[in-house]
């Protein structure tokens, strides 16, 4: 199974207070990587974060598909995956040309997985599949969420997901942003680190896993054993095994 964890894969951004769709963000040859396995197809899966968000979840998933669609691809139909659709998951799942898991909430968006049993379904038609911030989080068999501010510090930060990769990952990465505003999350990124290895990657870099052959593209840093390091940059790519980066 090829599976893509992404930080923000750049589909939409805001022109004048107004979100609009733009080409995928290409900085570390995104587009050119998931070409590699399909160019388009009948069925753009999006599954969504909130299964109950019916307006943000149709124009979210419609700035996503038209992206792709810009971007050099050629995918013929939208299929929608929340609570209207969850009867369809599988029908959906087995005939998808990929499936796009949106960002949002991580914890609520792992809860809605589960209750429609997604993990099973993904592993048993093992489609192209691509997540997004929260949606690439979950992809994990163990999934590592750090608290987004002072008031999420006790919330669960680890948990088990759906398994498709052993990576765990923090998206949205800045290193700046670790010993900025937030101090505190310094030292739970590097305390949490003791318990379980992360990478963190910023908007724009991705990871492929290929049936457990792993590459990261572009700018990432490893949090380990307390400590963290910058082990790629933009433009570059790097085989975390290979390249010994520590994953388990």
């Amino acid at each position: 199974m090829v599976v893509f964890l992404t930080s923000d894969v750049g589909a939409s951004k805001k022109v004048n207070g107004v979100r609009v769709v733009s080409k995928l963000n290409n900085t570390n040859k995104f587009v050119e990587n998931l070409q590699k396995y399909t160019k388009g197809g009948e069925n753009f899966v999006f599954i969504v974060s909130n299964p109950n968000s019916y307006d943000i979840n149709d124009s979210y998933a419609k700035l996503t598909f038209d992206s792709f669609n810009m971007s050099g691809f050629d995918f013929k139909n939208l299929r929608i995956i929340d609570a209207r659709t969850k009867d369809r998951v599988e029908e959906c799942v087995k005939n998808a040309s990929i499936v796009f898991l949106a960002g949002g909430d991580t914890l609520g968006e792992m809860e809605w997985f589960n209750e429609i049993g997604l993990s099973k379904i993904l592993k048993k038609y093992k489609p192209i599949t691509i997540g997004q911030s929260a949606g690439a989080i979950n992809l994990a068999e163990e999934a590592y969420c750090s608290p987004e501010d002072e008031d999420e510090i006790e919330n669960k930060r680890y948990f088990k997901a759906l398994g498709l990769t052993n990576v765990s990952i923090e998206p949205h990465f800045k290193d700046s942003h670790v010993f900025g505003e937030f101090d505190v999350l310094q030292k739970i990124l590097l305390e949490d680190s003791k318990k379980k290895p992360f990478i963190a990657i910023t908007d724009g870099s991705f990871i492929v896993d290929d049936n457990g052959n792993q590459t990261l593209f572009g700018e990432c840093y490893q949090f380990a054993n307390g400590s963290y390091k910058q082990i790629c940059e933009n433009g570059k790519s790097i085989n975390l095994k290979e390249d010994n980066a520590e994953i388990k």
